[in-house]
């Protein structure tokens, strides 16, 4: 199952009109998906929304903005999924496979159905750049925050949990079944050895 912002999108910034923009911005990021960032134009994006290129500029003025914004909303929604899973009344392990597959396991599956997505999520661009660094930052506050609730506190925990989730998309299978599985394993196993190593300390 895809995430929303594969699908459809809406913005979240002011709006000049609030349907056409998320018409450009859906538009825009299907076009993204499908060819890549740098062999669509902007003639492409407005003709898909079927406006005037002269519009699309009132909205942005220019690909690389554009391209922020298509960025912020995937952004957005991965982190409003990850958050979701951690408030889940659910043990721990089963809270962080659904953080770190609403992040890492969603878009290695995207990944495979378009290789461009890989472009935007490692885009060079400035602005789209920053935006998913800031992605990662949050990320990693939320597993930390989630691991802190049960007492765990090791500093680098976090990283541990993405490089296994990472690692993870590397071997078998990847539909979302089979990637979660494989995940819990080593989840449990990360926690064990986690909890073990606080009693030790305390």
């Amino acid at each position: 199952m895809f995430p929303k912002w594969w699908l459809a999108q809406e913005s979240r910034c002011p709006m000049l009109d609030n349907e056409k923009r998320i018409r450009i911005l859906q538009e825009a990021q299907s076009l993204f998906i499908r060819y890549g960032v740098k062999r669509t134009s902007i003639d492409e994006v407005a003709r898909a929304a079927e406006i005037a290129k002269g519009t699309l500029y009132a909205y942005y003025e220019s690909k690389e903005m554009l391209f922020a914004e298509v960025a912020r909303n995937i952004c957005a929604d991965i982190l409003a999924e990850a958050n979701k899973a951690a408030e889940m009344p659910a043990p721990l392990a089963e809270r962080l496979v659904g953080i770190l597959d609403a992040e890492i396991g969603v878009l290695h599956r995207l990944v495979e159905h378009s290789p461009h997505v890989r472009e935007l999520t490692e885009s060079k661009e400035a602005m789209a750049s920053a935006t998913f660094a800031t992605l990662d930052r949050d990320m990693k506050q939320l597993i930390t925050t989630v691991l802190g609730e049960e007492h765990i506190a090791r500093q680098d925990a976090a990283e541990m949990f993405i490089a296994a989730a990472v690692g993870t998309t590397q071997s078998g299978d990847s539909s979302a079944e089979l990637y979660r599985s494989r995940l819990r394993a080593i989840v449990d196993v990360l926690l064990i050895g986690l909890k073990q190593t606080c009693e030790t300390r305390n």
